[in-house]
């Protein structure tokens, strides 16, 4: 298992968090067998006098792959190697390099990855932050559609905090890694990942990820900061047969039992190798029902996303309000069944909406898009290459 933590950014301190849980749990001991090999790489900001990770984004850090295990009773941490400050965790050639090292330092019958950082699913780097950056004008719009009038997006500043594929912070501007970018620097097959960052669990990434990863967990929607459960991560990944559809329920049963606000959670395990009947019956369905789906107005269409970040509902809610039979319904939930091994939501994400369907995946919207995220939809996404979602 490699827990790989971006955490030069706003989380870094959860991060930081999320590795002194992971020492509570189970930790392998030096002389142990092959597939229970605990990785940790991690970036995070400079600490201050009292050891926290700070808010310092001027003094750059370097980060560094280090293997945790037990000797004698004792916590170790081996560090395998370092890289210097001028080095991005969220650069594809350094997840490509820690994803290698691992592979050529420890020969297993299995590899798992825990991914943790910020993230905004398939979107394009930097757009859910700030979208008007992409799209100035008015004029791209097209207002002629009933779901795309022009927008105002409002700061994001949210309580209890979010973790929202990576981020680091730079003089510039947050630098990230795109959906295609991330798959394509995955250098060993892994068989699971876990991604415990927001608005991950799109059907979009899951179909990404086929051929490079076997089972995917991830949110549909933000996930708050305390993230996935790393007392009990380890003892359902790190053995002969890695669980992670346990690890999706524990995190569901970790906010499920909170209460207020807390109480907000949407979780899902996919099995990629799964996903050909979903594939077959979502073509078959976005050229019937095409119109409806890019005219429809689409505000009772089940969403997962606040600030008006409308890029994310509910991939069976969409074509359900768009019409299709019981027969087509029947035919999508077969389809889903076969790739889902696990799916649950709270009834509220932040008492500000409410989860009355939740299929497992979200998915784009084109009625509540725009002319730049279905050119971007169009030349980055496979699930669109496949299934014809948008098209000229």
């Amino acid at each position: 298992m490699l827990l790989y933590s971006a955490g030069f950014n706003s989380l870094a301190d959860n991060l930081d968090t999320n590795i002194k849980e992971l020492e509570q749990g189970f930790i392998p001991e030096r002389k142990t067998r092959a597939d229970h090999i605990l990785l940790v790489y991690s970036k995070l900001t400079r600490r201050n006098s009292y050891g926290n990770c700070t808010t310092d984004y001027s003094t750059p850090t370097k980060s560094a792959l280090f293997r945790m295990y037990t000797k004698d009773g004792a916590i170790v941490k081996d560090t395998l190697r370092i890289w210097g400050e001028d080095v991005s965790s969220v650069d594809p050639n350094t997840l490509r390099e820690v994803c290698q090292a691992a592979y050529d330092l420890f020969p297993a019958k299995t590899y798992g990855m825990v991914f943790t950082s910020h993230a905004s699913g398939w979107l394009p780097a930097g757009y859910y932050n700030n979208p008007s950056a992409f799209e100035p004008s008015i004029s791209i719009w097209k207002r002629s559609l009933p779901g795309r009038n022009q927008r105002l997006y409002p700061p994001i500043d949210p309580y209890p905090a979010v973790k929202s594929l990576g981020q680091e912070v730079t003089p510039d501007s947050p630098g990230e890694m795109e959906l295609d970018e991330f798959a394509d620097a995955l250098p060993i097959h892994l068989d699971y990942l876990i991604i415990d960052a927001c608005l991950s669990g799109c059907v979009e990434v899951a179909y990404q990820l086929r051929g490079k990863v076997d089972v995917v967990g991830f949110s549909q929607a933000e996930v708050l900061s305390k993230g996935f459960d790393y007392l009990t991560i380890t003892r359902h990944l790190l053995k002969a047969t890695p669980d992670p559809v346990q690890v999706c329920k524990d995190y569901f049963a970790r906010y499920d039992a909170q209460s207020g606000a807390f109480r907000s959670a949407t979780i899902s395990t996919v099995d990629t190798r799964e996903m050909e009947p979903l594939v077959n019956i979502c073509k078959t369905l976005f050229q019937k029902y095409r119109t409806q789906i890019h005219t429809m107005d689409g505000y009772n269409v089940q969403g997962y996303f606040r600030f008006q970040r409308h890029f994310f509902y509910d991939l069976k809610d969409i074509l359900v309000k768009a019409g299709i039979t019981p027969e087509e319904e029947a035919q999508l939930d077969d389809a889903l069944s076969r790739c889902v091994l696990y799916k649950a939501a709270t009834d509220f994400f932040l008492s500000e909406f409410r989860i009355r369907y939740a299929c497992g995946f979200s998915m784009y919207f084109p009625a509540k898009g725009s002319d730049f995220l279905d050119n971007y939809y169009m030349e980055h996404i496979d699930w669109n290459r496949d299934t014809g979602l948008v098209t000229k």
